[in-house]
């Protein structure tokens, strides 16, 4: 995959003043994955993110690959039964069921549970591959485009979801202004987004310093799974303050993902580690992920 690298300014705040903190990918990476990509922090909003921006040059098919590749760390029965539970919740905060949008519905577990619970649910997925196979395999109701290209009516929803999404967008505060364009006054937002100054992170990059690298371990701007928005729960709210939608409540939680790359006994050492720093991570609140409900007041 090709990139095409170009300097910006902070997608959150839209300053222009950060410092680095570091590279990620390339020779910055230890099984030399994707391209050599500076990470900085906003000095404004505390944000993350890669400058120059690496966009890629093709379309999401090229970069995402096969759904199968992609999400062959992800059961897809336990992402149903998962998915169940959070259209439960959502009728809970809504108070009845009624017409919910999932943006970047992958595979299309939510949009699967939300039909079987009696909801009117479609979604968007700018990844064809992703929608057809969401299609063909839970037969649900996808639309292959971005928000902005479905051109979904004002008002139109009583809950919009963005599972596993934001930090993909390279153009987050748009997403979040056509979300609250498209919600029915008092409806529902929920995403969740990788937490970056969570302790997992703090002491990974701290660790890197250690062996004196010059490597991050947050976001993954040029191989999977394609992080390119850093946030905290700082520049969380920001992004939703500016896209005038009214955060109700933010979860700090954590869990560890797998490795990706090659395995070696020196990796399988550090995650046993990261393990153990992610438990005093969600017992001191720093934890490596976000959960945040939103409402169009």
């Amino acid at each position: 995959m090709k990139f095409d690298f170009r300097d910006i300014e902070c997608p959150v705040c839209g300053t222009d003043d950060s410092r680095t903190v570091g590279y990620r990918g390339g020779d910055a990476h230890h099984s030399v994955l994707g391209e050599r990509t500076r990470i900085v922090r906003c000095r404004n909003c505390t944000h993350q993110y890669p400058n120059p921006m690496p966009y890629p040059v093709g379309d999401l098919d090229e970069l995402y690959g096969d759904p199968k590749d992609y999400f062959s760390n992800h059961d897809l029965e336990k992402k149903k039964s998962s998915a169940l539970e959070m259209v439960r919740t959502l009728e809970a905060r809504t108070g009845a069921k009624g017409n919910l949008l999932d943006i970047g519905s992958g595979r299309g577990e939510l949009l699967w549970a939300a039909r079987e619970l009696g909801w009117n649910a479609v979604g968007v997925e700018p990844s064809r591959q992703f929608a057809e196979f969401g299609r063909k395999h839970l037969n649900i109701n996808v639309e292959f485009a971005s928000l902005e290209e479905a051109r979904l009516a004002d008002d139109s929803f009583d809950a919009v979801v963005m599972n596993g999404l934001i930090e993909h967008l390279y153009d987050p505060i748009s997403v979040l202004t056509e979300v609250r364009r498209i919600l029915r006054p008092s409806g529902w937002l929920y995403f969740d987004a990788p937490n970056e100054d969570g302790l997992y992170m703090t002491l990974g990059n701290a660790y890197m310093r250690l062996q004196s690298k010059d490597w991050v371990v947050v976001l993954a701007p040029t191989f999977s799974p394609f992080h390119v928005q850093g946030f905290n729960a700082r520049s969380l709210q920001m992004a939703l303050r500016r896209s005038n939608l009214h955060v109700q409540s933010l979860d700090i939680y954590g869990r560890v993902s797998k490795q990706q790359g090659v395995s070696s006994l020196r990796k399988k050492v550090e995650f046993s580690a990261s393990r153990i720093v992610n438990a005093i991570g969600n017992w001191t609140g720093r934890g490596s992920y976000m959960a945040l409900w939103a409402q169009k007041k």
